[in-house]
């Protein structure tokens, strides 16, 4: 029996499927882990695996929805542990950070409540996008090592100038996330 596009193509929507449903039992939505799709899955790629491709795309294709479902167990296994040891907290997955302004201040608005210059400061907002995304990758178990504000700077600067050329946009939104397992830094311009 050869292994044909429409069965890569229900591999990769049961994939879909099992990730959705992973995420919905780390938000404690599902009560039981998803183990019987997953070991589905799980035969279903020993068997293909076992299986000779022809169709050059098809076995590309294949290897990569493998590859991908490999990283998913591994950050599945590794929330896994980390519930069962006691020290998985589930948090939002974005966090709002304020622009850093780079010194320069434009007046308290209703939402920041008349902050004061020195919060307002784009120092502290700076730092407070560090630590935020230090926080993330510590959760995420990435490395910290190496990290430092002014690394960080330089980047959220770079980004800042294209952001601003693309978009002629001067107040930005920044905010720390995280996505499939990854802590990351957002850049838009504020709505």
């Amino acid at each position: 029996m050869d292994v044909r596009r429409e069965d890569i193509e229900a591999l990769d929507a049961k994939i879909s499927r099992l990730k959705m449903e992973y995420e919905q039992y780390f938000a404690r939505t599902l009560k039981r882990e998803p183990v019987k799709l997953r070991d589905e899955i799980n035969r279903t790629i020993l068997n293909y695996t076992n299986q000779r491709i022809t169709n050059t795309a098809l076995k590309f294709r294949f290897q990569n929805i493998v590859s991908r479902y490999n990283t998913f167990k591994q950050y599945w296994n590794r929330v896994l542990r980390a519930m069962e040891e006691g020290t998985y907290h589930r948090t939002a997955e974005v966090s709002h950070v304020q622009a850093p302004n780079d010194g320069v201040t434009t007046g308290p608005s209703a939402e920041e409540g008349g902050a004061s210059r020195s919060e307002q400061s784009g120092n502290g907002n700076m730092e407070r996008l560090y630590r935020e995304f230090i926080e993330a990758r510590k959760r995420c178990h990435e490395p910290v090592e190496g990290l430092s504000i002014e690394a960080l700077r330089k980047t959220v600067e770079n980004q800042k100038k294209k952001i601003e050329m693309r978009y002629g946009a001067r107040e930005l939104d920044y905010r720390v996330y995280i996505k499939d397992g990854k802590a990351k830094i957002a850049i838009k311009p504020k709505k």
